[in-house]
């Protein structure tokens, strides 16, 4: 090796060789053109992870809620319901019981295609329709095939009024040994020129500490007249003259609007309500006869 002072005075001063000198201490991990610190970095949390642990928080708090609310709710309607069957049906170990029309399938389908038949022949403006006849027997056969209302229910049918009485058990609800029993009825009436339609309802029950008198009772006037929006039409209408249902009598502020109380139906564009305002349209008269019940159609 040669031994030139400036030969060697000159390789101590390249950078290379400082270089080499640094790299044999120790020092931090270096990649080139990005410094990483990974000391702590296994430590801290993954914030992913925090937030989807916020939004299963908020969703299970949210379920709790709704789950409070609708227990809430049921309670509320279990403790009406409760008053409302205390107040409106009676404890019996012998309800009452009604006479059982039996009546073979075959002639409740001849009853059921009568009536569909009159139907078809008013929409199709037939000529000549024959009567639609409809007995009281036929009526309470139709009831008597119901497992739930036969010989607890009966119609019984008068010159211009229809009868109804029940003895209706209560334990679908669950209430064993309660009965809704009461009677009803639809009378037509006259009052001076006025016709008039009268409903009420009464129960065995006698609510005197909720309300006095019955459940409902209505005195509507009806008239039939031409349709202002089509006048090939005829139009069915109903005013209240009186009323009170649930003891609340209607107010005569109310009477006095003298309100169709059917408008809203004949401004609907309902095709369904449509179709049955032509059907009314087709009916001439309804008449409740001992026995029976006679719908005529309307000539065109």
């Amino acid at each position: 090796m040669s031994n030139d002072p400036e030969l060697l005075q000159k390789l101590l001063d390249d950078d290379e060789i400082e270089d080499v000198e640094l790299q044999k201490g120790e020092s931090p991990e270096v990649v080139k053109g990005i410094a990483i610190d990974t000391s702590t970095y296994s430590k801290k949390k993954n914030p992913s992870r925090k937030g989807f642990g916020c939004c299963c928080k908020c969703i299970g708090i949210t379920m709790m809620l709704f789950i409070l609310l609708g227990v809430g709710v049921m309670a509320y309607v279990c403790s009406v319901l409760n008053e409302v069957v205390e107040h409106f049906t009676i404890e019996t170990d012998s309800p009452k019981k009604f006479p059982i029309v039996y009546m073979p399938d075959a002639e409740l389908k001849k009853t059921v295609d009568r009536v569909d038949m009159f139907i078809d022949n008013i929409e199709d403006e037939v000529e000549d329709i024959e009567d639609l006849v409809l007995t009281q027997d036929e009526i309470n056969a139709f009831i008597g095939h119901s497992d739930f209302l036969r010989g607890n229910l009966m119609v019984t049918l008068h010159e211009d009024r229809i009868v109804e009485e029940y003895s209706i058990p209560m334990d679908i609800l669950g209430y064993n040994d309660r009965y809704f029993v009461g009677n009803d009825y639809v009378a037509l009436k006259s009052d001076g020129d006025k016709n008039i339609v009268e409903m009420k309802m009464e129960t065995e029950a006698t609510h005197e500490d909720w309300f006095d008198g019955p459940l409902y009772f209505l005195q509507l006037q009806y008239l039939i007249t031409k349709n202002k929006k089509d006048e090939g039409r005829n139009m069915l209408e109903l005013y209240l003259k009186k009323g009170s249902v649930f003891g609340q009598v209607a107010p005569q502020e109310l009477i006095d609007q003298h309100e169709n109380l059917l408008r809203e139906l004949y401004d609907s564009d309902d095709d369904g309500v449509d179709e049955m305002l032509d059907i009314i349209d087709g009916i001439e008269s309804v008449s409740i006869e001992e026995g029976k019940v006679v719908v005529k159609a309307r000539h065109h």
